[in-house]
């Protein structure tokens, strides 16, 4: 009687990238360097068991990257609060005042046509100075103390506006504790000067004094890299509050334009205590009511690639000078450009 013939199966010994079902057992190849009696060949394991593996491996891996999120979440928001400003007195407050230069070549003004409701807007081009310059003292810096812990309050209202010959800066004195947010009245088609000032978490609060729309839209800025924070319509004599949420800790920039209107450009600059300025058509600035101490001060305008520093001591009651100086790289203009007078008082 002839015995069955046994059936024979060769298994290859060569690197393998694919499991091979057996009837009864699932044949992989191990990983290199893993321990127990598989390590050197194949293997053998119930059917299935690969994808439990799998599985568990991709639970851990899920786990491992929401616990890096959430630590990370925590470390943002903790840069955002370490150097949260308190309200305190100020004893025997000191004062810092100077005056902002500018040297090298004035650029041209920038020339925008209106395309859009030139019954409010105008039907001339708009002229637009992105830096403002008389007899080489330069406009529109803003100053603003760093490492001021505690002292006096913010303003009760930060505003500006227009119309354009006369644009304005308006601080409401007040007691505040906190940044109260930035208020724009655009008029005539204008956002009002071109610098402002706005910090982390608070709002920027549109209220239109034109009859027409305007499309504000606002971009966190970092170098050359621009990211869209908001893009909204704002109806004529109508509101809009937009919250300023920047990403990281370390963007302190925001852009405004208007998609309806292409020559409303503004800049704005964060800040974390009410220590701040902007210097005036003579390049002059003062900065009141700090304590005692040793600060960084900080000049920034949009238009210069870097912004400038230094370290400033203020007395008690005493006057501390500090005085920076620009440089304009770039084309000459055929004629000055003077800024406009502010009205008096800086009011409306």
């Amino acid at each position: 009687m002839r015995r069955p013939r046994r059936r024979r199966v060769r298994i290859s010994l060569r690197p393998m990238t694919e499991v091979i079902q057996a009837p009864d057992a699932t044949l992989y190849r191990p990983r290199q360097g893993r321990s127990g009696s598989d390590s050197a060949g194949l293997g053998i394991r119930r059917p299935g068991h690969h994808l439990l593996s799998d599985t568990r491996r991709t639970r851990m891996r899920t786990k491992r990257v929401a616990i890096t999120a959430s630590v990370f979440a925590i470390a943002t928001w903790l840069a955002h609060t370490a150097s949260a400003y308190e309200v305190a007195p100020v004893k025997d407050g000191g004062t810092i005042s100077g005056t902002i230069s500018l040297t090298g070549p004035v650029p041209e003004l920038r020339r925008f046509k209106v395309e859009k409701t030139p019954e409010v807007c105008g039907t001339e081009d708009r002229l637009v100075a992105e830096i403002r310059s008389k007899d080489n003292k330069l406009a529109d810096v803003v100053l603003l103390l760093e490492e001021v812990a505690a002292g006096k309050p913010f303003p009760k209202e930060e505003v500006q506006g227009g119309p354009p010959e006369s644009a304005f800066h308006s601080q409401v004195p007040g007691g505040n504790a906190e940044f109260p947010g930035t208020t724009i009245k655009p008029k005539e088609c204008i956002f009002g000067p071109y610098t402002g000032v706005i910090a982390q978490g608070k709002m920027l609060n549109f209220r239109n004094q034109d009859p027409v729309k305007h499309s504000p839209h606002t971009y966190a800025s970092k170098g050359r890299v621009k990211t869209t924070m908001h893009n909204e319509d704002l109806e004529g004599e109508g509101q809009l509050d937009l919250e300023v949420k920047f990403a990281k800790a370390s963007i302190k920039v925001l852009k405004l334009e208007c998609d309806q209107h292409e020559h409303m450009q503004n800049w704005f600059r964060k800040v974390e205590n009410p220590y701040y300025a902007f210097s005036a058509e003579d390049g002059s600035f003062t900065i009141d009511q700090v304590p005692p101490g040793t600060y960084k001060l900080i000049a920034w305008h949009p238009k210069f690639k870097r912004e400038q520093k230094q370290e400033v001591t203020v007395s008690a009651n005493g006057t501390t000078e500090a005085n920076f100086k620009f440089k304009a790289r770039i084309r000459p203009k055929a004629t000055p450009v003077e800024p406009a007078a502010a009205p008096s008082g800086g009011g409306e």
